[in-house]
């Protein structure tokens, strides 16, 4: 009988399988490693570019908030002007509105009659002065009743006075003028008034 002696073949077969197993661990270790240094490469390039993008961003986000702010400011200089050029234009109305004011009372002011004082507040008018008699304020009054830019014309006070060692009437009177729509309206109304 023969015999024959495996042992040697299986120790070298052992000892091939435990370099076959030492060379797949460190292979896999040098994979492992590289596979984590390609990872943190890239992650490292990303997070790089990801600070660049935030520093942009926030650069982007310093230069909006300054827009912002100067619009506001803008917009808070645009609302200045407009309430200023708001006033400039109501000035120009009751400049124009007071001279045709002034020339309506003017124009009907008869020569018996003086005016010491004049109010204007939103369209209601104060008058105070004298006159001759009762009846050239009454006339007065009357002129103002008729005339197309006053009416409700009330007298307050109607008392005598000496002005100049001359006996005359103090008087005071109220009175609305009237707007433009206002006399519009009353035209109106006196022309259907007159209709059979």
């Amino acid at each position: 009988m023969i015999r024959i002696n495996l042992l040697p073949h299986r120790a070298e077969f052992r000892q091939q399988q435990i370099i076959e197993y030492i060379v797949v661990f460190v292979s896999a270790i040098i994979l492992t490693v590289g596979l984590t240094f390609f990872v943190d490469v890239v992650t490292t390039q990303d997070l790089e570019d990801l600070q660049v993008e935030h520093a942009g961003l926030e650069a982007s986000n310093k230069a909006l908030r300054k827009k912002i702010g100067e619009l506001r400011n803008l917009d808070s200089l645009r609302q200045d002007v407009e309430g200023k050029l708001q006033i400039v234009d109501e000035l120009q109305a009751g400049r124009f509105r007071s001279l045709e004011t002034l020339a309506g009372i003017a124009g009907l002011l008869p020569e018996n009659v003086w005016l010491t004082n004049f109010g204007d507040k939103n369209g209601e008018i104060q008058l105070n002065g004298y006159g001759e008699s009762s009846q050239a304020v009454a006339n007065f009054m009357r002129a103002l009743g008729r005339s197309d830019l006053f009416n409700h014309v009330t007298l307050s006070v109607d008392k005598s006075a000496r002005v100049e060692s001359a006996d005359v009437r103090s008087f005071s009177l109220a009175f609305h003028r009237l707007t433009l729509a206002e006399r519009e309206q009353e035209e109106k109304s006196k022309v259907e008034g007159k209709k059979p």
